[in-house]
């Protein structure tokens, strides 16, 4: 079936299905029965993803009124449509297809898609998360540097393919004994810090890939400020002694592991230019700043 379908204007569509066909669990007939299946009675249209288009898709929809955006896709995906929507946008439904799925996890949306499209199309939540913005992009999980920008860096569509969600972690083990930590120099809200860090990350979900491990409990999507989350780690044995402690509900802090509250914006600078990720992807090289923007996204979730 076609990649695009646009309503009449005497039939606008009620709902907006943003699909990527990259995404790891993609596969559009399926998709679209699902959404027979769940929206029967409503007028659905569908449009491609398109990272440099997304604004300009996005609009005739908006013009018209759309009640309902959703992302079938992954977290790269819900960030594409993030950055395109106005504060005042639709609220946006999510159909997670990614690798990893992160937001879903973070705000227990079901991870089965047929659930997930019930949840949609019945009763349901809505809440407004806070978004990181980079230039003029948007992100909703985190903006770091460090090991965490590596594994994005390092992991290719193979080992995505072998491993999903895991994959990152291979990244670890290969550089297990090999972790350099840095001396970032970082503004956060006007103050100056210097913070020595082999993972420096603006966190806007405490989730760290896996439900069960988190970074902090407080570290909540939409708290209405940034959590700028740090580890000094030489080798992988600290990773482990982190993840251990945080699995078992032993969220620690000192001087080598700690999180800062930030309301407007970071800026991140490093002694020689390092990658930097957003939600997964490769997006630029430091410095970078990183801004606040509260409550800018509607999310459906379910219901408590």
């Amino acid at each position: 079936m076609g990649r695009m379908v646009m309503s009449s204007p005497e039939k606008p569509a009620q709902v907006l299905v943003v699909h990527n066909p990259q995404a790891s669990a993609f596969k559009l007939e399926p998709l679209q029965r699902l959404m027979v299946k769940h929206f029967a009675s409503r007028q659905v249209d569908y449009i491609e993803c398109s990272r440099s288009e997304m604004a300009a898709r996005l609009a005739p929809w908006l013009q018209r009124g759309v009640d309902l955006i959703i992302a079938a896709g992954g977290d790269g995906t819900i960030a594409d449509i993030a950055s395109a929507l106005p504060p005042d946008g639709p609220p946006v439904g999510i159909l997670p297809m990614g690798t990893g799925n992160v937001l879903v996890r973070e705000l227990g949306i079901p991870l089965d898609l047929d659930k997930a499209a019930a949840l949609l199309a019945g009763g349901h939540a809505v809440r407004h998360l806070d978004l990181l913005r980079v230039a003029e992009r948007a992100y909703l999980i985190s903006v770091s540097v460090g090991l965490s920008a590596r594994a994005m860096e390092e992991t290719t569509p193979t080992r995505k393919k072998i491993f999903g969600k895991s994959s990152y972690l291979v990244t670890l083990f290969l550089n297990f004994f090999s972790m350099q930590p840095v001396a970032y120099d970082v503004e956060a809200d006007g103050r100056t810090l210097q913070i020595q860090a082999s993972d420096l990350m603006a966190s806007n979900c405490g989730i760290l890939g896996y439900r069960t491990l988190r970074w902090w409990p407080a570290v909540q999507p939409d708290d209405g400020h940034l959590d700028l989350c740090y580890l000094e780690a030489k080798t992988g044995f600290t990773y482990l002694w982190v993840v251990f402690n945080f699995l078992a509900g032993n969220h620690i802090r000192s001087r080598r592991l700690d999180h800062i509250p930030v309301f407007k914006s970071v800026w991140i600078k490093t002694p020689v230019d390092m990658p930097v990720q957003g939600d997964g992807d490769l997006i630029a090289t430091t410095p970078v700043e990183v801004r606040l923007e509260p409550r800018a996204l509607k999310v459906v979730v379910p219901a408590a």
